[in-house]
């Protein structure tokens, strides 16, 4: 049996490359996630099923950005009903890659600048990975990041200007299970500011 454990703060680490630019930590450390939301006034909006415990799916339907994210077949799990753990005080839907090591989620939809999510290993130990986001004009990042499947569910995400999220790839030295994915949009007028932002972390 797990027993659920607060996670350690991590600090935030954060990769830039042509328009997009990738997190992975600690959101709630000045520079982080929350921060960047905060400043450009980012949109998210979660992605939940409608699909019932236990259901395999390969799709999730967006409608705030009309369109949907696409993957290979994932059962639906609930913290505390087929997963056992996650961290955060989190017990919501989460989704079982069933068995994969490496994984790509598809966004097939429109405006999507900005996506991120928690990831925790099936292993009751700690496990590494590589997140890959691509751009609709090419540009991709990667993070890379540990998690553990006791209680240590970890978080990561991107953000793009110039061009917006069409794909993620995940692999690692495991299988998971992937929730509180969110998929966001700047504020009008804030997709300059995504700009100067990834240059100023580049130049670091």
């Amino acid at each position: 049996m797990k027993f659920v454990a607060g996670l350690a703060a991590l600090a935030v680490t954060t990769v830039a490359s042509a328009g997009i630019v990738g997190f992975v930590g600690d959101t709630t450390l000045e520079g982080g996630w929350y921060a960047f939301e905060d400043e450009f006034g980012v949109s998210m909006t979660e992605i939940y099923s409608d699909a019932g415990v236990y259901a395999d799916i390969t799709s999730i339907d967006v409608p705030e950005f009309g369109g949907t994210i696409d993957f290979p077949a994932h059962s639906v799990r609930q913290i505390g009903s087929g997963w056992a753990t996650w961290s955060h005080g989190y017990t919501g839907q989460v989704f079982y890659n069933n068995g994969l090591f490496d994984c790509t989620y598809e966004l097939n939809m429109s405006g999507a600048y900005a996506f991120d999510a928690y990831l925790e290993p099936n292993p009751f130990s700690l496990q590494t990975f590589t997140a890959t986001a691509h751009g609709s004009a090419g540009g991709s990042v990667s993070v890379e990041f540990s998690a553990n499947g006791s209680a240590g569910a970890n978080h990561f995400g991107f953000y793009a200007s110039g061009e917006t999220i069409v794909s993620i790839d995940i692999s690692g030295t495991s299988d998971w299970a992937i929730g509180e994915w969110r998929v966001g949009t700047p504020a009008p007028g804030a997709l300059a500011l995504f700009g100067l932002a990834a240059l100023r972390r580049r130049r670091r």
